[in-house]
This record gives structure tokens, sequence and C-alpha cells, in this order.
């Protein structure tokens, strides 16, 4: 859970809170390592691949939306400034 809150950007605590609410939505599954009990894994469901699936189209359809209002160069330009922001936030 630790690995995931961190590439998410999020607080453990709010981690689980997500995590928690996926599990109810059936979208992922959790369990217990066998190797290290201390450890959490989380898989996505069939349901949360089907949903993964549609959510990629979308956020694929809005970047299309973004490059033909913008143009690539000023695309390229906003995305090396949000990245930068990112790290410096991050």
């Amino acid at each position: 859970m630790t690995e995931i809150a961190e590439f998410a950007l999020l607080s453990a605590p709010a981690l689980t809170k997500v995590v928690d609410r996926m599990v109810s939505l059936n979208l992922v599954l959790r369990r217990v390592d066998d190797q290290d009990r201390r450890r959490v894994l989380v898989f996505a469901s069939e349901r949360g691949n089907e949903a993964l699936t549609r959510w990629t189209a979308a956020v694929e359809q809005e970047q299309e939306g973004i490059v033909s209002a913008l143009g690539a160069e000023e695309t390229a330009l906003l995305r090396a400034l949000l990245q930068r922001a990112s790290r410096r936030l991050g």
C-alpha cells in the first residue's frame, strides 16, 4: 500500500480509504501477501479491468481534444510544465 500511495501521490490513510471504496465497488481485490504478512496486495478485478478500459479511452479522447485545441507544440510545453510542477511539489 505504501508503494501505491507514493505512486498515486496520496498519504497512506487516504489511499486506504480509496482502496476500501474500490473494494466495496468490486473494482479491486485486496489480500495479505503470503510471504510477508505485513504487506497488502491489491489486484484489479474483472470489473476493475473493464472500468480501466473505459477510463483509458476517455482520457485518450480528452488528450486528443487538448492537442486539437492547443497544437502539438503547446501541448508538449504544457506536459513539460506539469511534469516540472509535479516533481517540485511531489
